[in-house]
């Protein structure tokens, strides 16, 4: 009977540690797609000539993500900016979220 019970666990276990292994990716995930946003309305509220791209740097108030900022400009009234938001989930290897958007000066 233990060995039945035993049988059944183990398997129990390795779905739920699995479960909190993608809970903390997607935890991760939704924290820098919010990063990357509050970045894009910071941008919005920039003057248009004052708007520009920034190295990728540690976030302050969250020192296991980094943020860079890249601005081209296709066009003389026209910015294409790309704000990508670095991490490591757990022992793994670096992840980022990027969100892109053109702003206009017409």
């Amino acid at each position: 009977m233990i060995i039945l019970l035993a049988a059944a666990f183990i398997p129990l276990l390795q779905v739920f540690s699995s479960g909190l292994l993608v809970s903390n990716e997607i935890k991760g995930s939704n924290t820098a797609i919010i990063l990357a946003q509050q970045k894009l309305g910071e941008i919005k509220n920039t003057s248009f000539s004052a708007i520009s791209s920034e190295a990728k740097a540690v976030i302050s108030a969250y020192p296991a993500y980094q943020r860079q900022v890249i601005v081209n400009t296709p066009s003389t009234n026209l910015k294409d900016i790309m704000i990508i938001v670095y991490w490591k989930p757990g022992e793994g290897s670096e992840t980022s979220v990027s969100v892109e958007t053109f702003i206009s000066n017409f």
